[in-house]
């Protein structure tokens, strides 16, 4: 069901501003490139935001001075975007597991590994490693809690997703978000891990 693009255009058809877009970028940005600039994360380093939706934090990204791709299966989503940024950033209408796109320096994901069926899990970290040059950084906001709903957005426990991630990545912060969006407070977590 989520593993097609027209599940997701069926979402922005119906809904115009799904809901899980808060028509501006997270505050997570400004928290996750907190941790990361003491690794060598600097502007002008290429990062990559799969399923980037309208785009929000990807240009919040560019605006901060890093070369970015948005990237997100859904074709309306990157219609969107261009509508909303124009060619502000690089957008690519493909799919994480398959494209060949990158490497780049660093992931920033937000909603978008929550938005994978479960049962992929596994197979999402290995296509952000096989996204990132060696020692990369993949920086995630995920949820631990979402209120009960059924997904996605799909919940996952910390200690899960710590022991997913160190497949491939060293986990440097595992932790709760402290600058989430009002609507997400308290239910969201910090991911930063390495590729080994």
């Amino acid at each position: 069901m989520t593993d097609h693009p027209d599940y997701w255009n069926r979402i922005y058809e119906d809904e115009g501003r799904p809901g899980w877009d808060m028509d501006g970028a997270t505050p997570l940005v400004g928290e996750l490139l907190e941790l990361a600039r003491p690794l060598g994360l600097r502007p002008g380093a290429s990062l990559v935001v799969p399923g980037c939706g309208y785009g929000h934090d990807a240009v919040e990204l560019d605006a901060r001075g890093f070369a970015v791709t948005g990237l997100d299966f859904a074709p309306l989503a990157i219609q969107g975007a261009m509508q909303r940024y124009g060619d502000r950033v690089a957008w690519s209408q493909a799919d994480w597991f398959t494209t060949h796109l990158g490497p780049w320096d660093a992931i920033f994901d937000h909603t978008c590994f929550v938005a994978m069926d479960p049962a992929r899990r596994a197979a999402y970290v290995e296509a952000c490693a096989g996204h990132l040059k060696p020692g990369g950084l993949w920086m995630a906001g995920l949820f631990h809690d979402v209120n009960g709903r059924p997904g996605p957005p799909h919940a996952i426990p910390m200690a899960e997703m710590r022991a997913l991630a160190e497949a491939r990545f060293d986990v440097l912060h595992l932790a709760p978000a402290t600058t989430s969006h009002p609507r997400r407070a308290g239910r969201e977590f910090l991911l930063l891990g390495r590729r080994r």
